[in-house]
């Protein structure tokens, strides 16, 4: 079983595999509650609780389940983790009728340039599904509204991968949850693997790295605990227009 990784006081990584690759679930664990970000591929629900058990910490705990986007490497346990927990249920609007609906890809999406993402794209196109068990969304959120979670969670909007896409600033402690904005493979940051917009991922991607942080977490890759700030940054002036 995939163990949770410590990031900074209350906050855990866990890596969970997906097919041809992996994908994070993260934890933020207070006093009384427990939030969990993104819920990983269908049928991982268990391996998301074993790891909460891990932790000393239970199903009825958790209080929210944040949804950075629709796709199903991150959607695709909402229905049964909300079932087990009950937790209310937080995402943009413009991906939560997606969820609603159990869809996991929008027709727009197309891959993004280079011979490794165009063959990733075709490869996940072919095996993996394109729907998942629809669940229900208890609360919408836009740019620039906070959840109260840990002395509030700020949502920042990051259309271009997914249109209703958010990442979270933990303003307390420092940390930026980037979602699929850009991903962190191998040792250098990257373009996610598929796209809605190049434009507006580009703008999303510039608008991250204005912030002061310490901890940037990704959907896809470790988190960066060392030279984030600078790390996102140099990234940014090479990531048009």
């Amino acid at each position: 079983m995939p163990t949770p990784r410590l990031l900074v006081p209350g906050l855990y990584e866990l890596t969970l595999p997906i097919p041809f690759s992996s994908v994070n679930v993260f934890f933020i664990l207070m006093a009384s509650h427990v939030t969990i970000i993104d819920t990983g591929y269908p049928d991982q629900g268990a391996g998301v609780l074993a790891a909460l058990n891990f932790l000393g910490r239970y199903p009825k705990q958790v209080q929210h389940i944040i949804v950075t986007h629709h796709h199903i490497d991150h959607a695709g346990n909402v229905a049964a983790l909300q079932a087990q927990t009950g937790a209310t249920v937080w995402m943009h609007p413009l991906d939560a009728e997606l969820v609603a609906a159990g869809q996991a890809i929008r027709p727009t999406t197309v891959s993004s340039p280079g011979w490794f993402n165009r063959v990733a794209f075709g490869v996940a196109k072919r095996f993996m599904p394109s729907t998942f068990s629809p669940a229900r969304v208890d609360r919408l959120v836009t740019d620039g509204e906070t959840i109260p979670v840990a002395g509030d969670l700020e949502v920042i909007h990051l259309p271009g991968h997914s249109a209703g896409q958010i990442g979270l600033y933990w303003s307390s402690q420092q940390v930026l949850f980037a979602a699929d904005a850009v991903m962190h493979r191998g040792k250098s940051l990257q373009q996610p693997i598929v796209l809605e917009d190049a434009t507006a991922l580009a703008h999303s991607v510039h608008r991250l790295a204005q912030r002061q942080f310490a901890t940037l977490c990704f959907g896809h890759g470790p988190a960066l605990t060392e030279n984030a700030a600078v790390a996102l940054r140099r990234y940014a002036t090479n990531v048009g227009p």
